[in-house]
């Protein structure tokens, strides 16, 4: 007599490879969700968690028995309709609807309400029942599987976005799909073979469960190998000078490159790290009466990975923007304490790349003109909240050439930031102390030792940015291999502790945040090459030489693309951090009136003997006659020893209380006498390309140059000390050069 299957079984076991063919189809889908998760402006997150929430209600009605497929599909239907009604009014994307009013004579006007997310929600149903059919045949499971796969790292090839966990995922659900397919072959061809697994189907499922599960494990742990030939998907973005995606041993998340990258500005800042190569293309000219940054986006989002549109940025409110208009303030700092001067750029493309925002210092005021007209300002639309002038145009509009801003620089008083002693937070700036859940501890911990002694809000801003100035070196190739942490400001902070601005600035961001200081993530350009300062000394040595913030026309170059930080504070707003290495924030100063100086009453004294009028008359002969042959003296003396130069060199050497200042002061010596000499550095070279030239021309100075060049350098980019061996090296050289000419 038959043993009667029990409750368990005739629930969960009974037709297990169906079950086992919905589970897999669900977690395949579930994979393309993901996917269009991390699509900038593809989904919100209501659709997301409408199309997640459809899938597993499908999934769970699909493993009621004994239930007629009519009405189990009725009932997903209406579990999806449930399913839209709750997540729209959680979102406040519709209004509160009782259940009663899908029943009435209205039901289609009532369902309205829902779309576009109801047709997103059915289309996930549909797919998921189509796919549970398409994979009953091996054939069609190879289709999904290589079309899946492919369209996956293809998408993560060409883009920042990393998809390769579902790669992995993907690849494994096909191949117990297959399984399962084999399975359905095997019912047909030997059915009492079949009986047996359909009664016991752990006999055959936990061996192979246990190799898939063991060959992936030992995958996951076994060394990693670099790739012998690199993938036609990686040498084309090399070829393109683009970042690519990789993963190191402890399954950390970078970009990197295996070519040459160049600087500029990054369309997408999913994934940030890797090195890049400096890139001096120019990019455009600002003729402003202040320097400043140059200004662009700005990012709230912060995922472990990189920086991403937050629900914020994403929902901000715009509005459009009209010739001479003042633009919409941010509603966050009305009443705001802060002073500015307005600052007038006159922005001059030099390439024909598109941006989505037309720069500017912070805070555009208006927009006066594009391409000299007052006209065209349609596509533009202005996010307050954002403080971004965007460019909402179609693919094929032409970028400006060229554009006149008017923006509001912030005075920055620190004395009045210091008594800021108010913490809360207001209720709309919640996404700016966002931290992922996964953010390693020691991470707040070191916010909190770096602050601890801060006695204002601002201190502890200024006291992260000071830290992250002077702990970290500069590099445009941090060393990777260092890497471990799936963190990126972790493993900037505790690995690899070295970087360009996009570590600092993330840093700093992560560690305001972790403190409860409001802080947005901004990106555009620093304030490039003036016209009377030199490129090679925009980090050092020209203090008290020239105002470094004064007006100008700007030279801005890829290598200029940079990014830093913004943290608001009750009562003045946003105000923008300099975290980076070697890098100085344009300064803004109120020009205030000059008190009158008292009159002093001078001494009186007793009057000498007139003189004659041919007694004065010889005397301004002789006194004229002597001065004139002074000056001739001095004229000739100053020319011939060069003493301007020399008292110059001698005041900046004076100044430069650092080996490493000294060293720059010499060569920037060094030039002098070079181009005295017909040995010119174009504006476009960097000193290396220019030595390069110059000892192509004159091979003997090519072992001098070269030593000098690598001081230099050290001197610049490396957080190694210069040694006064190396600086008396460099003078000594410099002099051997300035006899040998």
């Amino acid at each position: 007599m038959n043993e009667k299957p029990s409750l368990f079984s005739r629930l969960f076991l009974n037709q297990w490879p169906h079950r086992l063919s919905v589970l897999l189809v669900g977690i395949l889908l579930l994979q393309y969700v993901l996917w269009f998760m991390k699509e900038d402006h593809l989904w919100l997150p209501e659709t997301v968690l409408i199309v997640e929430l459809t899938l597993l209600a499908t999934f769970i009605l699909e493993h009621l028995p004994r239930i007629h497929w009519l009405i189990r599909g009725l009932l997903q239907l209406v579990m999806i309709i449930v399913i839209n009604k709750q997540v729209l009014s959680h979102y406040h994307v519709i209004e509160s609807m009782s259940a009663s009013s899908f029943f009435t004579s209205r039901l289609f006007l009532n369902l309205y309400q829902l779309t576009p997310y109801l047709w997103f929600s059915l289309a996930a149903w549909v797919a998921y029942l189509a796919l549970i059919w398409w994979v009953e045949v091996k054939w069609r499971v190879y289709v999904l599987l290589i079309v899946s796969v492919l369209a996956m790292c293809i998408r993560d090839s060409f883009s920042s976005i990393y998809l390769w966990p579902q790669v992995a995922i993907t690849i494994g659900c096909g191949l117990f799909l297959l399984i399962l397919s084999h399975f359905q072959q095997l019912r047909k061809k030997d059915p009492m073979a079949w009986s047996y697994l359909a009664d016991y189907p752990a006999s055959i499922a936990v061996p192979i469960i246990s190799l898939i599960s063991l060959t992936v494990v030992i995958g996951s742990i076994m060394p990693e190998v670099g790739p012998m030939v690199t993938d036609p998907y990686t040498a084309w973005r090399t070829l393109r000078g683009e970042t690519v995606n990789f993963t190191t041993g402890k399954g950390v998340e970078v970009a990197t490159s295996s070519g040459d990258t160049s600087s500029g500005y990054s369309r997408s800042d999913a994934a940030l790290g890797s090195g890049f190569q400096f890139d001096y293309t120019p990019v455009m000219t600002v003729d402003t009466t202040h320097r400043g940054y140059w200004r662009g986006e700005t990012r709230a989002l912060y995922t472990g990975r990189g920086w991403e549109a937050g629900d914020t940025d994403k929902r901000a409110a715009t509005t459009g923007v009209r010739p001479d208009a003042v633009l919409t303030p941010d509603p966050r700092s009305s009443g705001s304490k802060m002073k500015t001067i307005e600052v007038k750029q006159i922005i001059s493309f030099l390439s024909e790349d598109k941006y989505p925002v037309l720069f500017g210092a912070f805070d555009i005021q208006k927009v006066t003109d594009i391409n000299g007209v007052k006209g065209g300002f349609e596509p533009l639309q202005w996010a307050p909240s954002q403080s971004e002038l965007r460019l909402n145009g179609s693919a094929n509009q032409q970028y400006p050439k060229t554009y006149t801003v008017i923006s509001q620089m912030p005075v920055i008083d620190e004395e009045g930031l210091r008594k800021v002693t108010d913490t809360s937070v207001r209720s709309d700036m919640g996404e700016y102390l966002q931290l992922p859940d996964q953010l390693p501890g020691r991470v707040r911990q070191l916010a909190a030792d770096i602050t601890k002694n801060a006695a204002s809000p601002f201190d502890k801003a200024k006291a992260i940015e000071k830290y992250l100035r002077e702990n970290y070196p500069y590099t445009n190739k941090p060393d990777l291999s260092k890497g471990r942490s799936r963190d990126f400001v972790d493993r900037f902070l505790f690995e690899i502790k070295e970087g360009y601005c996009d570590y600092y600035s993330s840093a700093m961001a992560v560690l305001s945040r972790s403190v409860g200081l409001p802080t947005r993530w901004v990106k555009g350009y620093a304030s490039g090459q003036s016209s009377n300062i030199d490129e090679m000394f925009g980090m050092f040595g020209n203090e008290g030489m020239m105002d470094p913030d004064a007006a100008g026309v700007y030279t801005v170059r890829n290598a200029d693309a940079h990014s830093w930080v913004e943290v608001y504070f009750n009562g003045w707003g946003w105000i923008p951090f300099e975290p980076t290495s070697g890098f100085t924030l344009p300064r803004a100063v109120q020009l205030e009136e000059l008190s009158a100086e008292s009159s002093v009453v001078p001494e009186v004294t007793p009057a000498a003997p007139e003189a004659t009028v041919l007694e004065r008359h010889g005397q301004w002969i002789g006194i004229s006659a002597i001065v004139v042959a002074i000056a001739a003296v001095a004229a000739f003396l100053v020319w011939k020893l060069q003493l301007l130069e020399l008292m110059q060199e001698k005041l900046e050497r004076r100044r430069a209380s650092l080996l490493k200042q000294k060293v720059i002061v010499e060569c920037e010596r060094l030039l002098r006498i070079c181009r005295r000499n017909g040995y010119i550095r174009y504006e476009h070279e960097t000193l290396r390309e220019a030595v390069r030239r110059w000892t192509q021309q004159s091979k003997w100075m090519k072992a001098d140059l070269d030593q000098v060049l690598a001081i230099f350098e050290k001197a610049k980019y490396s957080k190694a000390e210069i040694t006064d061996e190396e600086w008396q090296h460099t003078v000594n050289i410099v002099e051997k050069l300035r006899s040998q000419f």
